[in-house]
This record gives C-alpha cells, structure tokens and sequence, in this order.
C-alpha cells in the first residue's frame, strides 16, 4: 500500500513536467538558406544574407530573424524583427523545437534586435534594440521586413525562399 501510495506521488509529482513538455511542442525554430537574400540597414548599400529564421516562443510573438556576413570581419550580423502576429490560423507547426512553415506569416514589428557573433557562435558585444514600427510577411516564395524607428530610419529585408 506504501508503495503504491509512493508511485502515485511521483506520478503527481510529475503531472505539471509532462504538461510543460506537451506545451513546449508549440514553440520552436523554422531555418532557411534562401535563394536569394538582400538586408538594407540603415544608411547602408543592401548587402547579402546568409539565412532567414523565425522563432515561435508563444502562440502570438515571433521573432524573424535575418543572418549577414560583417563584411571585412569574421562575425556574422543577426538583423531580428520582433512583433506579434497578424494573421490568422498557425503558420508554423513545431514538434521537438524544429517548424515547418504552413501557410503564410503577416507580424506587426514592435522591435529590431542586432546582434554580433564570432565564428563560433559566442555573442560579440552587447545586442541592441530599437522600438520600430512596420511589418514582416512571408507569401509564398517571398519574404520580406520593413520598418522604420521614431526618427525615420528605415530598415529592410528581402528573400526569395526555396
């Protein structure tokens, strides 16, 4: 009787992991090397990108974010565009933190986000972050980020998906 006692301890014990893990396979990460790839950053020449990611932490915020060699340095740039979404349905479906992208994707952008990282993924620096207004949308082959901070510089981005 003890032990029964005891085993349905455990198992109540563990009742709120199990639920946390069914959660979590809501949430994860979609990659692509794109076929072609253009980042505009501010008051710059548009230039080159590697890879287009998105990142579903929660049902509604999404963070898209845009991977480009520094050019003349060993680092690679992270351009994010942070927002919540605007379209209906789920465009991503996640299993185990891996998505595939179903259907297209429309976020409000609230936040840019820049990052620096060495050739071995470590952080350079601190990120920064800027409160923007605009929008980010993936339809069909195309994807693409616009937008802009309070004092009018603008920030874009432009892919043509596999």
């Amino acid at each position: 009787m003890a032990r029964l006692l005891l085993v349905a301890l455990c198992l109540g014990a563990a009742a709120p992991v199990l639920a946390a893990e069914e959660k979590q396979q809501g949430f994860g990460r979609w990659q692509v090397e794109p076929r072609r790839c253009e980042l505009t950053l501010f008051a710059q020449a548009p230039g080159p990108c590697s890879s287009v990611r998105l990142d579903q932490r929660n049902p509604s915020v999404l963070r898209f974010s845009w991977m480009a060699p520094v050019p003349q340095q060993d680092l690679l740039q992270e351009v994010s565009f942070v927002g919540e979404r605007a379209s209906s349905g789920q465009p991503l479906r996640c299993s185990d933190g891996v998505c595939k992208l179903d259907g297209s994707v429309l976020l409000r952008v609230r936040l840019l986000r820049l990052a620096q990282f060495n050739p071995r993924g470590l952080v350079v620096g601190f990120p920064k972050t800027f409160p923007v207004a605009g929008t980010c949308d993936i339809d069909g082959p195309q994807a693409r980020c616009d937008v802009q901070t309070r004092f009018g510089e603008r920030w874009s981005a432009e892919a043509d998906l596999p």
